[in-house]
C-alpha cells in the first residue's frame, strides 16, 4: 500500500508544528498496534522528519539578527548579551517628531532618559529561549508612551518572527509579525 505524504512541515507554525506531530505520532502508535508495517513506517518517517526540522530550525541563536516591523516603520536589531537576548532600534521610518525635532524616549518614566534618542533604544530585554522557537519571560519597551509590557517572541520561520507584547498574561495583549532583513 503506497501512501502519499505532502512535503507540509515548512509551512507550519510552531504550535501546528507541534500538534502535527502529535497527531502522527498517536497514528503511527494506532497503526503500529492494528495496520500493515508499510503504513505504519511511512507515519513514523512522516514524524520523524517534523522532529528533524523542528528541532533543526530553532536554535536559541535563530533569533539573532535584523527583523523589520510589518509596517515598515521600524528595524529591530536582536542581540544576545550574556545568556538573554535584546532588541534595539537600529532604524525607524520617521525619525523626527511633526515639530522637526529628533524623536527622543520623552514620555520615559525616568526622567533622565528621557533625552535618549529612539535610534539606538534598547526596547526589547531580558528574553530566555524557552525551546521550539520562543523566547519569553523578557519585556517590550514602547517609547512613544513610555510604557513597558511582557514579551513573548515566537518564530513562525527562519523569516518571519511574531513579537507579543502583554499586560500579565500572554492572551492578554498584541502581536506584531516582523520579517528578518539585512543589516
Amino acid at each position: 500500500m503506497k501512501v502519499y505524504f505532502p512535503n507540509f512541515a515548512p509551512k507550519l507554525s510552531v504550535m501546528n508544528k507541534t500538534r502535527t506531530l502529535i497527531t502522527l505520532l498517536s497514528i503511527g502508535v494506532f497503526l503500529s498496534a492494528n495496520a500493515s508495517t508499510n503504513l505504519t513506517n511511512a507515519a513514523y518517517s512522516v514524524s520523524s522528519k517534523i522532529v528533524s526540522s523542528f528541532e533543526d530550525r530553532f536554535t536559541a541563536d535563530a533569533i539573532l539578527g535584523y527583523w523589520l516591523h510589518e509596517d515598515n516603520v521600524v528595524k529591530i536589531q536582536m542581540e544576545k548579551i550574556g545568556r538573554k537576548y535584546y532588541g534595539k532600534m537600529v532604524w525607524i521610518e520617521k525619525p523626527n517628531f511633526p515639530d522637526g525635532t529628533l524623536k527622543t524616549d520623552k514620555f520615559n518614566p525616568d526622567p533622565e532618559l528621557r533625552d535618549v534618542p529612539f535610534v539606538g533604544l534598547r526596547i526589547v530585554k531580558d528574553l530566555e529561549y524557552k525551546g521550539n522557537g520562543t523566547w519569553g519571560g523578557g519585556t517590550l519597551y514602547d517609547p512613544e508612551h513610555g510604557k513597558t509590557f511582557g514579551c513573548k517572541i515566537t518564530l513562525d520561520s527562519e523569516e518571519e518572527a511574531i513579537v507579543r507584547g502583554y499586560i500579565g498574561f500572554a492572551f492578554i495583549g498584541k502581536s506584531v509579525r516582523f520579517t528578518r532583513v539585512n543589516g
